[in-house]
Protein backbone atom coordinates (compact mmCIF):
# COMPACT_ATOMS: atom_id res chain seq x y z
CA UNK A 1 0.00 0.00 0.00
CA UNK A 2 1.62 3.30 -0.81
CA UNK A 3 1.23 6.29 1.10
CA UNK A 4 -1.38 8.15 -0.55
CA UNK A 5 -3.99 5.09 0.09
CA UNK A 6 -2.77 4.69 3.63
CA UNK A 7 -3.85 8.31 3.67
CA UNK A 8 -7.06 7.57 2.15
CA UNK A 9 -7.73 4.43 4.86
CA UNK A 10 -6.65 6.26 7.77
CA UNK A 11 -8.98 9.29 6.32
CA UNK A 12 -12.11 6.91 6.15
CA UNK A 13 -11.52 5.39 9.41
CA UNK A 14 -11.15 8.12 11.54
CA UNK A 15 -14.64 9.05 9.90
CA UNK A 16 -16.13 5.84 10.32
CA UNK A 17 -14.91 5.86 14.24
CA UNK A 18 -16.38 9.59 14.62
CA UNK A 19 -19.49 8.27 13.17
CA UNK A 20 -19.55 5.82 16.03
CA UNK A 21 -20.00 8.33 18.12
CA UNK A 22 -22.82 10.67 17.61
CA UNK A 23 -24.59 11.95 20.14
CA UNK A 24 -28.26 9.86 20.56
CA UNK A 25 -26.39 6.89 18.86
CA UNK A 26 -25.32 3.84 20.63
CA UNK A 27 -22.12 4.96 22.52
CA UNK A 28 -22.71 8.79 23.18
CA UNK A 29 -25.23 8.98 26.01
CA UNK A 30 -23.93 11.57 27.85
CA UNK A 31 -26.66 14.34 28.36
CA UNK A 32 -25.01 17.71 27.30
CA UNK A 33 -28.02 20.13 28.29
CA UNK A 34 -26.26 22.48 30.44
CA UNK A 35 -24.72 23.62 27.07
CA UNK A 36 -26.36 26.86 25.06
CA UNK A 37 -28.23 24.89 21.73
CA UNK A 38 -26.21 27.09 20.12
CA UNK A 39 -23.05 25.51 21.47
CA UNK A 40 -24.15 22.57 20.44
CA UNK A 41 -25.19 22.80 17.35
CA UNK A 42 -21.94 24.48 16.20
CA UNK A 43 -20.09 21.80 17.90
CA UNK A 44 -22.23 19.61 16.05
CA UNK A 45 -21.42 21.27 12.82
CA UNK A 46 -17.60 21.05 13.47
CA UNK A 47 -17.53 17.15 14.20
CA UNK A 48 -20.01 16.94 11.11
CA UNK A 49 -17.77 18.93 8.77
CA UNK A 50 -14.87 16.80 10.19
CA UNK A 51 -16.50 13.58 9.23
CA UNK A 52 -18.00 14.04 5.77
CA UNK A 53 -15.46 16.45 4.91
CA UNK A 54 -12.37 13.70 5.43
CA UNK A 55 -15.01 10.62 3.61
CA UNK A 56 -14.47 13.15 0.89
CA UNK A 57 -10.89 14.14 1.16
CA UNK A 58 -10.49 10.00 1.67
CA UNK A 59 -12.34 9.51 -2.03
CA UNK A 60 -10.05 12.50 -3.51
CA UNK A 61 -6.92 11.55 -2.13
CA UNK A 62 -7.67 7.92 -3.05
CA UNK A 63 -8.31 8.89 -6.28
CA UNK A 64 -6.29 11.88 -7.04
CA UNK A 65 -3.39 12.20 -4.60
CA UNK A 66 -2.51 13.76 -1.44
CA UNK A 67 -3.80 16.47 -0.18
CA UNK A 68 -1.35 17.28 3.05
CA UNK A 69 -2.89 20.38 4.58
CA UNK A 70 -6.66 19.41 4.79
CA UNK A 71 -5.69 15.57 5.34
CA UNK A 72 -3.51 17.51 8.13
CA UNK A 73 -5.87 19.72 9.63
CA UNK A 74 -7.91 16.73 9.54
CA UNK A 75 -5.24 14.70 11.83
CA UNK A 76 -5.22 17.58 14.09
CA UNK A 77 -9.21 17.92 14.57
CA UNK A 78 -9.93 14.53 15.10
CA UNK A 79 -6.64 14.35 17.87
CA UNK A 80 -7.93 17.78 19.56
CA UNK A 81 -11.33 16.68 19.56
CA UNK A 82 -10.85 13.27 21.22
CA UNK A 83 -8.15 14.63 23.43
CA UNK A 84 -10.18 17.70 24.39
CA UNK A 85 -13.04 15.22 25.87
CA UNK A 86 -10.92 12.54 27.07
CA UNK A 87 -8.91 14.63 29.48
CA UNK A 88 -12.73 16.68 30.62
CA UNK A 89 -11.70 19.90 28.71
CA UNK A 90 -14.61 20.13 26.50
CA UNK A 91 -17.55 19.14 26.83
CA UNK A 92 -18.13 18.57 31.10
CA UNK A 93 -20.99 16.53 31.04
CA UNK A 94 -22.56 15.57 34.95
CA UNK A 95 -22.53 11.84 33.40
CA UNK A 96 -19.31 9.97 33.18
CA UNK A 97 -18.42 8.66 29.53
CA UNK A 98 -18.69 4.92 28.95
CA UNK A 99 -15.66 2.43 28.74
CA UNK A 100 -16.45 1.55 25.15
CA UNK A 101 -17.19 5.71 24.25
CA UNK A 102 -13.45 6.19 26.12
CA UNK A 103 -12.34 3.12 24.26
CA UNK A 104 -13.22 4.47 21.07
CA UNK A 105 -11.74 8.00 21.48
CA UNK A 106 -8.32 6.79 22.33
CA UNK A 107 -8.25 4.76 19.16
CA UNK A 108 -9.70 7.60 16.96
CA UNK A 109 -6.80 9.34 18.51
CA UNK A 110 -4.29 6.92 17.63
CA UNK A 111 -5.60 7.10 14.37
CA UNK A 112 -4.99 10.55 13.99
CA UNK A 113 -1.67 10.17 15.17
CA UNK A 114 -0.90 7.81 12.79
CA UNK A 115 -2.80 10.22 9.74
CA UNK A 116 -0.69 12.95 10.91
CA UNK A 117 2.53 10.81 10.38
CA UNK A 118 1.26 9.22 7.00
CA UNK A 119 0.74 12.67 5.73
CA UNK A 120 4.18 14.03 7.08
CA UNK A 121 5.69 11.04 4.78
CA UNK A 122 3.79 12.07 1.61
CA UNK A 123 6.69 14.01 1.08
CA UNK A 124 6.77 17.67 0.83
CA UNK A 125 3.95 18.70 -1.39
CA UNK A 126 0.69 16.90 -2.32
CA UNK A 127 1.12 14.42 -4.68
CA UNK A 128 -0.98 13.07 -7.78
CA UNK A 129 -3.35 14.43 -10.02
CA UNK A 130 -6.75 15.88 -9.77
CA UNK A 131 -7.69 14.96 -12.46
CA UNK A 132 -10.70 12.45 -12.31
CA UNK A 133 -10.91 12.99 -8.27
CA UNK A 134 -13.98 15.02 -8.29
CA UNK A 135 -17.45 14.04 -6.30
CA UNK A 136 -20.53 14.00 -7.90
CA UNK A 137 -22.29 16.68 -7.75
CA UNK A 138 -25.10 14.51 -7.12
CA UNK A 139 -23.40 12.98 -4.15
CA UNK A 140 -22.11 16.50 -2.82
CA UNK A 141 -25.63 17.38 -2.83
CA UNK A 142 -26.87 14.25 -0.67
CA UNK A 143 -23.74 14.79 1.39
CA UNK A 144 -25.33 18.02 2.43
CA UNK A 145 -28.57 16.99 3.36
CA UNK A 146 -27.14 14.25 5.51
CA UNK A 147 -24.84 16.47 7.11
CA UNK A 148 -27.84 18.96 7.97
CA UNK A 149 -30.11 16.15 9.08
CA UNK A 150 -26.79 14.47 11.48
CA UNK A 151 -25.81 18.37 12.93
CA UNK A 152 -29.84 18.48 13.62
CA UNK A 153 -30.38 14.74 15.23
CA UNK A 154 -27.10 15.58 16.84
CA UNK A 155 -28.18 18.63 18.81
CA UNK A 156 -31.49 17.71 19.49
CA UNK A 157 -30.01 14.10 21.30
CA UNK A 158 -27.32 16.51 23.22
CA UNK A 159 -30.02 18.23 24.75
CA UNK A 160 -31.39 15.27 25.95
CA UNK A 161 -34.25 15.26 23.53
Amino acid sequence: MNTRHLVALLLALSAINLALMIPGGFVETRDFSAYPASVLAAFNIFLTVLGLGSLVLAWLTWRGGVRRGWSMAAAIGFAATYLLDLFEIFPVTPVPMSSLLETLEWLGTALAILLGTAVLSAGGRDTGSVKGAAIPRGLTVVMAIAGIGIVVFATIAAMGG
